[in-house]
């Protein structure tokens, strides 16, 4: 069967997955910040984001048009994400195609299997600033494919190399430290041809470029960002790490690794298949850095080094099937139980991607609905996901300069672990107190209509390793005089597995 009609059974395949765009926590709340922006409000002014503007920005353009069109956000963002998937394919399929970059296997496999690496294995990441980045990488991985090869009657024309780079700078633009992929790649190009100038290409310009352009923007549009927020933003959302998780991650990467290996010695070493290792690697390494773990923050490694594995199997493979001895019959039993393991990973991940989150309880939703068309609602949680999506599920208008209580939980986390001493103790104490204020004048000066809270016993999670904790903000709120006043106008209308439901009394004033 032709490659491209696997690739769109594979695209009509995921419209029937589980999961949209709009599902998932990170994509919804961005949503929420695009609508004010584009109500007039303006970012790190009125909106306290957590994340550089380029987040915003992605999403931005599928947003506002979502409101010329008549139709909802989530939709025009899923439309805008299989728009990405198409270029992300097209500009692969050109860069292999015509790099020759792996004409001594079949190729047949090679876009379906990239087509279910950036559409079904995402699971709920799907939508996400790390889904694009990744979806618009992987031309950039087999350039890089390509640029090792180092073949003179095959050069990289020039308009191609500047749209692969254009693609690839919106992996740094999302999270400039992701930039480790790219780098250590081209350092292992340079090792292999002996020159550093082998990094001095038409691509790397364009994302050099890019990047200072970017900076540059950030600079004259959004000062804010790069002040005093910064630094706070630096304080205690950057320097929080869930170290815990890396006791699923850092297994998963090394046995990807060990299999690929594997492969490459029953078969031949190749160039590609490390390269597309070091870059995985390079991935893994800046998302140790930031120290999170989550599924979105591990989905680029895993995804190129996924690819690394099946390219890996696929020469195996081919080797194989090309042996004349006694040993070919245990040898092509050998390399296709390898790749049904291989698929197999592919299917877990996507499964515990999918099952890492899950959408708030319909009655959480129907509980809100049977009290207000459009309410207001203040979430007290340092956890982003007790507000959204849920908050536009149930039609809501967001309170908060905040996406999460991230500055008083993490300030009060710092404090209860005594990491800070001296200056720094004072000025932790000091931004808990004035955001606990903030957080009672949110309430008493808006007067929410709902308000979503943690709930206190949360039910066990397999997934997250980290969500037994108890939620130490609540506990601090609860505890507060000021807050415990203006609870007493509110009742308690549906609770599901980690979130509580709070609506205003009819009698409160």
């Amino acid at each position: 069967m032709s490659p491209v009609w696997l690739v769109a059974a594979v695209v009509v395949f995921s419209f029937f997955m589980p999961w949209t765009a709009g599902d998932n926590t990170d994509v919804s709340w961005l949503i929420v910040i695009c609508e004010k922006v584009l109500d007039g409000q303006k970012l790190y002014v009125d909106i306290l984001e957590t994340n550089p503007p380029f987040s915003v920005a992605l999403y931005i353009g599928p947003v506002w048009l979502s409101h010329r069109l008549g139709i909802s956000p989530e939709s025009a963002i899923e439309c805008f994400i299989y728009l990405v998937f198409f270029v992300s394919i097209a500009l692969s399929a050109m860069v292999i195609e015509r790099g020759r970059i792996f004409v001594d296997l079949k190729t047949q496999w090679i876009y379906p299997a990239l087509a279910v690496l950036l559409l079904i294995m995402p699971g709920n990441v799907f939508g996400q600033r790390e889904h694009i980045g990744t979806m618009l990488f992987m031309p950039m991985l087999f350039l890089m494919m390509w640029r090792i090869e180092n073949r003179a009657h095959a050069p990289v024309p020039l308009g191609l190399a500047v749209a692969v780079g254009l693609a690839g700078s919106v992996l740094l633009l999302v999270k400039p430290h992701w930039a480790t992929g790219i780098i250590f790649p081209y350092l292992f190009i340079a090792w292999r041809r002996r020159s550093l100038m082998a990094c001095l290409t038409a691509e790397n310009v364009v994302i050099f470029t890019v990047c200072a352009a970017y900076l540059v923007s950030v600079y004259l549009w959004f000062p804010e960002f790069l002040g005093a927020f910064l630094q706070v933003l630096m304080r205690y959302y950057v320097s929080l790490r869930a170290n815990i998780n890396i006791v699923a991650a850092l297994p998963t990467f090394a046995i990807f690794v060990v299999f690929a290996v594997f492969q490459m010695r029953k078969s031949v070493w190749r160039d590609d298949v490390a390269l597309a290792m070091v870059s995985a690697g390079g991935l893994f390494v800046s998302m140790v850095y930031l120290g999170k773990y989550w599924p979105n923050h591990q989905y680029p490694f895993q995804t190129t080094l996924v690819f690394a594995m099946l390219l890996a199997v696929a020469s195996r493979w081919q080797m194989a099937f090309g042996l004349a001895n006694a040993e070919a019959a245990s040898e092509v039993a050998s390399v296709k139980l390898h790749a049904a393991a291989a698929l197999a990973v592919v299917a877990a991940l996507s499964v515990t991607h999918h099952q890492f989150y899950q959408l708030p309880e319909k009655s959480l939703v129907d509980a809100i609905k049977s009290r207000y068309a459009s309410p207001s609602i203040v979430q007290v949680s340092s956890d982003l996901s007790v507000g959204n999506p849920l908050t536009r599920m149930s039609n809501g208008r967001w309170l908060s300069a905040y996406a999460h209580d991230w500055v008083g939980t993490y300030a009060l986390w710092g404090l209860m672990r005594g990491t800070y001493q001296g200056e720094d103790e004072r000025i932790a104490r000091q931004d808990l107190d004035n955001y606990t204020r903030y957080v009672n004048s949110l309430i008493r000066d808006n007067k929410p209509d709902i308000i979503l809270m943690d709930r206190m016993n949360k039910k066990k999670s397999a997934w997250s390793l980290t969500a037994d904790f108890p939620p130490i903000w609540i506990v601090w709120m609860r505890q507060n005089a000021d807050f415990q006043t203006l609870m007493e106008g509110y009742e308690e209308i549906a609770s599901g597995d980690y979130i509580e439901v709070y609506a205003r009394r009819s009698d409160a004033h």
